[in-house]
């Protein structure tokens, strides 16, 4: 490999850790291909398509977000083509809406209404929905995406539901209270079953309620197990998907939760790491459309060192971070491909 292409490549941040949730399914390489085991992927699509209410469990950084956006993205299989995957954002919301259901009811009935309702977009909402659309035809065609999926609420084409659904949002809207706001949602859902759609509600930002230095957010955590897991099991009736951390498996209000969900799925780890890191890195190569095989941007050093890295207990994500930072050091240098020496520069300057 050249110099200008090491460069280009580091250009294109084909190693970056963070990505657009709806770019997920693009990178992601499945756990059940990576273990050679049919517990991860496999197990969340089927049971998304009985319209279970599941947890899946991991660290940060171990792949939750992108098991989710892989298995009812625009490539999904194996579920229903009804199904209606609706992601509900709430790590920046506030505290109230986590905490109590009838909050988060409003919260849900707003944000559906919002995507139901096109002249309310931004420039830049519009500009990355479109964006989104047009890269997914380009790479995989239009005729094999799903309709309903996540990062593509392309069920709001469908004038009639997208009318019922804003009609029934701004209904309870303008009533601007949260006393009945588990009715509206009720409603809402309603519309989409009069459709024949099945709705299954996923919140992946969960991870922002962890106890990190000077702030401890388990009690937000806490209520939402306790009193929202309840709310969407019991009185929405509705599926969903919610990312859990390790963390909060000993909290009081996930233990009073965990017998409302049909399954838990815990993200595995690698079985055998150098294979698995060669083929996840393998596959952000081929999305970058660069050109480039693994073995022209590291040698086997450094294959050697991100499989004792990760072995050290470290996410896939500390991984990616690690090869992107070598990536760079490797361009600074003038090198024409990265060594594992750089590989551990990157490993001591993220300690």
């Amino acid at each position: 490999m050249t110099l200008e292409q090491l460069v280009e490549l580091e250009r294109s941040r084909a190693f970056e850790a963070t990505r657009r949730f709806e770019d997920l399914y693009l990178y992601h390489v499945a756990f059940d291909d990576l273990n050679r085991e049919q517990r991860t992927e496999s197990v969340l699509a089927r049971m998304v398509a009985n319209g279970g209410r599941i947890g899946l469990i991991g660290p940060s950084g171990s792949g939750k977000s992108s098991v989710i956006g892989s298995v009812l993205g625009p490539l999904a299989e194996g579920i229903p083509d009804q199904l209606v995957p609706l992601r509900i954002p709430v790590g920046v919301e506030s505290k109230s809406t986590v905490m109590e259901p009838r909050r988060l009811a409003q919260h849900i009935v707003r944000y559906v209404t919002r995507w139901a309702s096109p002249e309310r977009f931004t420039d830049a909402e519009k500009a990355n929905l479109d964006r989104v659309v047009a890269d997914v035809a380009r790479r995989v065609g239009a005729g094999r995406t799903r309709r309903f999926n996540l990062g593509l609420p392309l069920w709001m084409a469908d004038v009639r539901v997208s009318q019922e659904v804003r009609s029934a949002g701004e209904s309870f809207e303008s009533r601007g209270s949260a006393a009945d706001a588990i009715e509206g949602a009720k409603l809402m859902i309603g519309v989409f079953e009069a459709h024949g759609l099945e709705l299954a509600l996923v919140i992946d930002d969960s991870d922002s309620w962890l106890r990190v230095a000077n702030l401890d957010r388990t009690n937000v955590a806490n209520a939402f197990f306790s009193r929202n897991v309840p709310m969407l099991a019991k009185e929405l009736g509705v599926a969903f998907v919610v990312a859990i951390h390790e963390e909060y498996l000993s909290l009081p209000g996930y233990l009073q939760a965990e017998p409302m969900l049909s399954t838990t799925i815990p993200l595995p780890r690698l079985a055998n790491p150098r294979r698995g890191i060669r083929d996840i890195l393998g596959r952000r190569l081929d999305v970058s459309e660069l050109g480039l095989a693994l073995a022209d941007v590291l040698d086997p050093t450094a294959l050697d060192q991100l499989d004792a890295y990760y072995r050290s207990n470290r996410s896939l994500r500390d991984v990616l971070k690690v090869t992107d930072r070598a990536v760079q050091h490797a361009c600074s240098d003038g090198l024409e491909f990265v060594t594992g020496q750089l590989i551990d520069q990157a490993v001591s300057e993220s300690l």
